[in-house]
Formats: structure tokens, C-alpha cells, sequence
């Protein structure tokens, strides 16, 4: 059945990129993109096997995001330099910067929506609260 999923996250979690808890959360959340990619490829692969005109690929359905700010040289408003090699000096010479992502949104069928800054859980989104 046809379906689109549209899952926004931030670049990394709270606290340095390089850090070890962030770099293991990037990797478990890796991960579970790969596993929801593969099942959707799967289920794809039979639906082809039993309908040879199906065509499709796993994108079709689902899609991550990670929303970032670009701003323009013109619009840079720094007025010292960073130090080379820092954190800083990238984020200045590059002048991406990550929007970090709390809020969540889930929308079921045309029919149900999620509204929320809170964790998507019973407890969070009960809406008795």
C-alpha cells in the first residue's frame, strides 16, 4: 500500500559532533535508516516479483532530512576571524549551520495528526494532559 514517510532529524544530537556519545547516536541512528530502508527495498523486491510493471525504489516512500541555514558571504556578521582549525573556522568559512530539530509531527492517513515539542510516546502525546 502506497505511503510516504518524511523524517526530519538534526545533523547531530546535543553537544560536540566529535564527542563519543554523539558519534555513537549518529551510528545506532544510521543504522536504523539502513534497516528501513532495507525493509521497504524488500517489500518492493516481492511486490515486483508478483507485478513485473511495479516500479518503485525505497525513496519513493521514505525520506530523511536534516535542515541546515546557509548564510551569505555578505550576510556574515563577524567581526574577528576564528582561529584556523577550530569549530569556528569551518562553520565561518563554510557558513552552513545546523538547525536543531525538536519539535515532532506525525500525520496518519490524512486522517490523525501529531502535534508536539514532546517525545513521540504514549506518555508525551496522550493529549489528557
Amino acid at each position: 500500500e502506497r505511503f510516504a514517510a518524511y523524517i526530519v532529524l538534526p545533523m547531530w544530537s546535543e553537544g560536540l559532533p566529535s564527542s563519543a556519545s554523539v558519534q555513537e547516536i549518529l551510528h545506532w541512528q544510521s543504522n536504523t535508516m539502513e534497516a528501513m530502508y532495507s525493509r521497504i527495498a524488500s517489500s518492493i523486491k516481492q511486490k515486483k516479483t508478483k507485478d513485473e510493471s511495479f516500479q518503485a525504489k525505497p525513496t519513493d516512500y521514505l525520506n530523511f532530512y536534516c535542515l541546515g541555514n546557509r548564510e551569505t558571504a555578505k550576510g556574515n556578521e563577524a567581526t574577528v576571524l576564528p582561529k584556523k582549525g577550530t569549530p569556528e573556522e569551518t562553520l565561518w568559512r563554510t557558513r552552513r549551520h545546523l538547525i536543531y530539530v525538536h519539535s515532532k509531527m506525525t500525520i496518519v492517513d490524512d486522517a490523525v495528526a501529531l502535534i508536539g515539542s514532546a517525545n513521540i510516546n504514549q506518555r508525551s502525546l496522550d493529549g489528557a494532559r
